[in-house]
């Protein structure tokens, strides 16, 4: 129902740490999605809240019987005046800005994929905002007082024994960038305040730190806590770590953790003759996970996949593996979230065998059975210290070169190209006569 960022083990933490605390008043600054709150909930805590974004002060006063006090702009009116109805001053509107985090940002934005977006929250706008009003009508959280105040200010009120747990934002612009389009069409009396700079949160850091009892986190280390580290949180393979520092806690690790099953398809080795024709095997997640593991580079971090699917010989052999997602941003396409080939046998461009079928009409099929929708292109990222990927040249369009986002890569390579020009049989055909030649023992 909230929106937030703060990995789920994180609550955990927060809750099992609290639970050393006196019962009483808790404190929580920059509350953003109040996970916190909800992590408390039911432990019997007064809990006391601040912050300053337009949709957390949504929440906070309603949560409190306060007045929500947010209306739609007058400029906006044209465009979203549909809304209207749905603005009560209380949960409503609550209910109204949590919606709109998900399809304002494209209000007034070209494109058919911005227009879809809105059309379809205005055709459906009585059902979503009846169901999250009921929704929010069940929630268990219960604040005893929100303020609408900057953090510097508003701990300087805090008695100085009681306990303070918050997730300060150690980078500045975060949650202003994240509520731009609720602020671009929503008015309401909002404080003033400066962005916190880095003598700020130094400053910040010791008001919450300096009494007995304290929690803080952040997705980055803060050398000045250091003594206080409690805990280490990397909830899936591509998300960043999350430092959790208490002055007492337990210590803890999470790591993410994979499925495995076991894939007792026979694979093609070394020596062995690949034959035709292909064929495609869906792969249960466990199935493409033990896999992946198996041949994928281990610097390249894995991915959840929506269709995963073995590439056959006509020996029933296994080739290789990929794994494909319906595009975010455009709707007849299919990402590619990773390719591989088996590993050792005696073709040294099978992988390129992979991408063929992956590109197939077979695989098309798939793909629009799967997502539901029309697919002709497909798409993939590759991570490499070359400024081509050998892989794909030949087979997909270069559309952009930029510098990595992954440790241990000098570039981020983005291509695309057509889906469902060719069969399975024709790609074995074109990989055969200009990829396919097998080597020897001796290399040659």
């Amino acid at each position: 129902m909230f929106q937030g960022t703060i990995p789920g083990p994180m609550r955990s933490i927060v809750r099992e740490t609290a639970s050393l605390w006196p019962s009483g008043p808790v404190y929580v600054p920059c509350c953003g999605n109040f996970t916190i709150e909800r992590s408390l909930a039911g432990m019997g805590f007064g809990l006391h809240s601040s912050d300053v974004s337009i949709y957390t002060s949504a929440v906070g006063r309603w949560l409190t019987r306060q007045p929500v006090g947010i209306q739609l702009r007058e400029e906006s009116a044209d465009e979203l005046g549909w809304l209207a109805d749905s603005l009560d001053d209380g949960v409503g509107t609550v209910a109204t800005l949590m919606l709109g985090t998900r399809f304002l940002a494209s209000v007034g934005r070209e494109g058919l994929w911005h227009e879809r977006v809105v059309r379809s929250y205005r055709e459906q706008w009585k059902a979503k905002h009846a169901e999250t009003v009921e929704r929010l009508s069940g929630s268990d959280v219960e604040l005893a007082s929100y303020e609408v105040e900057d953090v510097r200010s508003w701990l300087q009120k805090v008695p100085g024994d009681a306990p303070v747990c918050s997730f300060p934002p150690f980078y500045g612009g975060g949650y202003e960038k994240l509520y731009e389009p609720l602020e671009a069409h929503f008015s309401w009396d909002a404080p003033q305040y400066e962005p916190l700079s880095d003598d700020d949160v130094v400053s910040v850091l010791g008001a919450i730190t300096d009494r007995p009892y304290w929690l803080t986190a952040s997705n980055h280390s803060v050398p000045e806590l250091q003594p206080y580290l409690r805990g280490v949180i990397k909830a899936t393979p591509r998300a960043a770590p999350f430092y959790v520092y208490a002055s007492e806690a337990r210590t803890r690790i999470v790591a993410p953790r994979q499925p495995i099953d076991p894939v007792k398809i026979p694979r093609l080795r070394e020596g062995e003759e690949l034959v035709g024709p292909l064929s495609l095997s869906l792969l249960k997640p466990g199935q493409f996970n033990a896999l992946r593991s198996r041949y994928l580079n281990p610097r390249i971090a894995p991915g959840a996949a929506n269709l995963a699917v073995a590439v056959r010989d006509g020996g029933g052999r296994l080739l290789g593996v990929f794994a494909v997602a319906p595009s975010t941003f455009t709707p007849d396409e299919a990402y590619v979230l990773s390719d591989f080939a088996v590993a050792p046998t005696d073709y040294p461009r099978l992988s390129k065998l992979i991408v063929l079928a992956a590109m197939s009409a077979e695989t098309q099929l798939l793909c629009q059975r799967a997502f539901s929708r029309r697919i002709w292109r497909v798409a993939t990222t590759a991570f490499s210290n070359n400024p081509v990927s050998m892989k794909y040249r030949g087979l997909l369009r270069l559309n952009k070169r930029g510098p990595s986002n992954e440790d241990g890569w000098k570039f981020q390579l983005q291509y695309q190209g057509a889906m469902g020009q060719h069969t399975l049989a024709e790609a074995l055909e074109m990989w055969a006569k200009r990829w396919g030649a097998p080597t020897t023992k001796d290399g040659a």
